[in-house]
C-alpha cells in the first residue's frame, strides 16, 4: 500500500473516532432521543374520549365538595324556639284586645321547707310558716303577655266562690269573664302557675293553697 493510501485511511479513521465520541457526549449529556406525542394524542394523565359515546352521554366531571355543599345551607325551620319558662305568678289584671287575651302579671317567689322558713325569718313571720309554704314579692315589676289562643285554664275554685281542691278546666274565654264576675276575688285569690313561651302564655293553672 502506497504512503498516500495509508494517510486517507488514517484520516477517516480519525474522523470516524470523532464523531462516535460526539455521540457518546450527547447522550450523557442530554439522553436518549424522546419521539414527540401528537397533539391529539392521549397521554396517561387524561384518558381517551370514545369517540363511538356521544358527548352527551359521557360521564361528567365531578369535583370535591364545598365545604357549603357539605353543610348545606341553614334551614330556618330548624332554628331553636323560644325557651319555655313555668313561673308563679299573680294575675293583676286580663283584657281582651282585637281576639287576642292579654294578661298583665306580677312574678313572685313561692318558697316551700328550709326556704320558706328561712325567708320567713328573715321578714320578721313565724318560722317554719303555717303550712310549710312562705310567699315573697319584692319586685314590683308588672309584665304583659298575651296567651295563647284557645287554651283552658285550670282553677281550683267553683263559680260560687268555692274551693276545688281537685282543680277543674273552663276555656279561656270564660275564665275572663269570671275574673271580673261576682266570685272574682276566689278566681283571683293566691297565684297562677304560667308557661311562658317567648312573649306568649301557654298554660295557666291557679295554685291550691290551704
Amino acid at each position: 500500500m502506497d504512503p498516500g493510501h495509508k494517510r486517507r485511511v488514517a484520516i477517516i479513521l480519525a474522523l470516524l473516532g470523532v464523531a462516535v465520541i460526539a455521540g457518546v457526549s450527547s447522550i450523557l449529556l442530554y439522553g436518549p432521543a424522546r419521539t414527540p406525542v401528537p397533539a391529539d394524542e392521549p397521554t396517561a394523565a387524561q384518558p381517551a374520549s370514545d369517540p363511538s359515546v356521544p358527548d352527551d352521554e359521557r360521564s361528567p366531571t365531578t369535583s370535591a365538595p364545598t365545604p357549603e355543599d357539605a353543610t348545606g345551607a341553614e334551614d330556618p325551620g330548624n332554628a331553636p324556639s323560644p325557651s319555655a319558662e313555668r313561673v308563679p305568678a299573680i294575675v293583676v289584671s286580663a283584657e281582651v284586645d282585637d281576639d287576642t287575651t292579654y294578661l298583665e302579671v306580677d312574678y313572685i317567689q313561692f318558697l316551700t321547707g328550709d326556704e320558706a322558713a328561712a325567708a320567713a325569718a328573715a321578714h320578721g313571720d313565724e318560722s317554719p310558716p303555717p303550712n310549710d309554704y312562705y310567699i315573697v314579692n319584692e319586685n314590683a315589676r308588672l309584665r304583659r303577655f298575651a296567651v295563647q289562643d284557645g287554651i283552658s285554664v285550670n282553677v281550683v275554685v267553683n263559680d260560687d266562690g268555692s274551693s276545688e281542691p281537685g282543680g277543674r278546666t273552663m276555656p279561656l274565654s270564660d275564665w275572663v269573664v269570671r275574673l271580673e264576675g261576682p266570685a272574682a276575688e276566689a278566681f283571683r285569690a293566691g297565684f297562677h302557675w304560667l308557661t311562658v313561651s317567648g312573649e306568649t302564655i301557654t298554660t295557666i293553672e291557679q295554685q291550691y293553697l290551704p
